[in-house]
């Protein structure tokens, strides 16, 4: 059961969103709009500006610039990350704390070899046509291949070759893992994950964890899928390890918020290991920063709590444990959970997070928030089911309402988005998604306006209820 507390700010969600439906300049918080301005000073702020995310992106640039070009969790990068996080909310205010969780850390050694030695000879190279897997298993497999229907069942593999390859094309269906696990169960000596990359920018997805992975697993861009015939045989040698460590996430809460129900909002700090991670998630980070140094400055002070997680690329880790460790006392404190992750893709759409389906209450008003305050400020919006693909998950495990904000990744526009939102019909939302050009070069401004004006006027109702 929720709070009192919770039940009441249902019920204001309702007259708050019925509210905020009417007309723009009439419905929801006034609010400044979101203007470039000078680069913000340590401490409180009186508004969002995209200025002030920008310095943040930039700092995070240069971390991973100095780290290998990554801030991937358990690497130097994401600790000096964590470490920029901490020091800009103290100076804002906030009381921090670390909660520590161990995470699974995936090293590649040297690169990974996959070759056809027949019919004919022919070579990819890795990072430009494949890459392994991340949780994949080390191994030298020679072995021909064997191509699968769909994969998320035990069923798609009836009639599959024992001690064969097996190449699987992506499914909306599962995760990369069930797939994984069912070819292993099948006989399947490697793994080959079809991906709708392009050439020269293989995805590198999560297996979640090392245990039950046992074969080497490597993703493919969609050119090399297409060239791997039925029965040619193939050569894989991956050389690969993956170590536990503890990393710590970020939490910040206002003094004032001690012992209140909060409002909490979130995004995961790390990168992926392939690129410095800028969209994803530095421009949930650099929001999430200027939002608490809004909020810090706000009178009366919000009962507000700021989260900024590890270990989300592998698999959620950081938000996970979090969320599973708190109490059922401190769990009902918690009265919504917002989620930003990725907010400033290129090719973007606005979509706002579908109610979570446990919670369906407050989550749904707080989706008709957002979607009401981009339509207020002129912006289409679209409801999204992102499953179990952020951070948002771990809460909406556990009971708490959700709701959150993102600009897309690996979906295609299509062309009526592409006349909603402009952009570009036929490309991908966010082309770096996961790869080296994640950079401060490739995020939007525009979008990072837009879903900034659309969190703090949600906020200030959510502040208000």
């Amino acid at each position: 059961m929720r709070s009192a507390r919770t039940a009441t700010l249902a019920v204001a969600l309702t007259v708050v969103a019925a509210c905020s439906s009417v007309e723009s300049g009439r419905g929801g918080p006034s609010v400044a709009p979101v203007e470039p301005s000078a680069s913000p000073k340590a401490g409180p702020v009186d508004e969002v500006t995209v200025d002030g995310m920008l310095e943040h992106l930039e700092a995070l640039q240069a971390i991973a610039d100095s780290h290998g070009g990554t801030r991937v969790a358990g690497s130097p990068g994401f600790d000096a990350s964590a470490r920029y996080v901490a020091d800009v909310l103290r100076a804002a205010g906030y009381e921090i704390t670390f909660p520590s969780t161990e995470i699974p850390v995936f090293e590649q050694h040297k690169p990974s070899v996959f070759d056809q030695v027949e019919p004919e000879r022919r070579q990819w190279v890795d990072g430009r046509d494949f890459r392994a897997m991340v949780f994949s298993a080390s191994g030298n497999v020679r072995a021909a291949i064997d191509r699968v229907g769909g994969g998320c069942t035990e069923a798609d593999f009836a009639g599959f070759r024992v001690d064969a390859v097996a190449v699987i094309e992506p499914s909306h269906e599962c995760f990369r893992r069930a797939q994984v696990v069912n070819a292993q169960r099948a006989g399947a000596v490697a793994v080959i994950g079809v991906s709708t990359a392009p050439r020269g920018s293989p995805l590198r997805p999560t297996l979640f964890s090392p245990d039950g992975i046992d074969v080497p697993v490597l993703s493919v861009t969609a050119e090399t899928g297409r060239a791997l015939v039925e029965g040619s045989v193939v050569r894989i040698r991956t050389s690969v390890t993956t170590s536990f460590e503890d990393v710590q996430s970020v939490v910040a809460e206002l003094p004032e918020s001690v012992d209140q129900d909060v409002v909490m909002l979130g995004g995961h700090l790390d990168s992926v290991m392939d690129g410095p991670g800028i969209n994803d998630n530095g421009s949930g980070v650099g929001l999430l920063l200027e939002t608490a140094r809004w909020a810090a400055g706000l009178e009366p002070a919000p009962a507000v709590r700021f989260a900024f997680w590890a270990g989300e690329e592998e698999g959620l880790y950081g938000s996970w444990a979090y969320a599973h460790e708190l109490g059922a006392d401190e769990l009902e404190r918690i009265d919504v959970y917002l989620n930003l992750d990725m907010v400033a893709s290129t090719n973007f759409v606005t979509f706002v997070y579908e109610a979570s389906p446990d919670d369906p209450e407050i989550s749904r008003q707080v989706t008709d928030l957002f979607a009401d305050a981009l339509q207020d400020l002129g912006a289409e919006s679209e409801p999204l089911d992102l499953q179990g693909a952020s951070d948002h998950a771990a809460f909406d495990d556990v009971g708490v309402p959700t709701g959150g904000l993102y600009s897309g990744s690996q979906e295609v526009k299509t062309p009526a988005q592409a006349e909603a939102y402009g952009g570009t019909a036929g490309a991908k939302l966010d082309p770096c998604y996961h790869q080296p050009c994640d950079t401060i070069d490739n995020v939007s401004e525009r979008a990072l306006r837009l879903h900034a004006l659309a969190l703090v006027r949600v906020l200030t109702a959510l502040f208000a209820a």
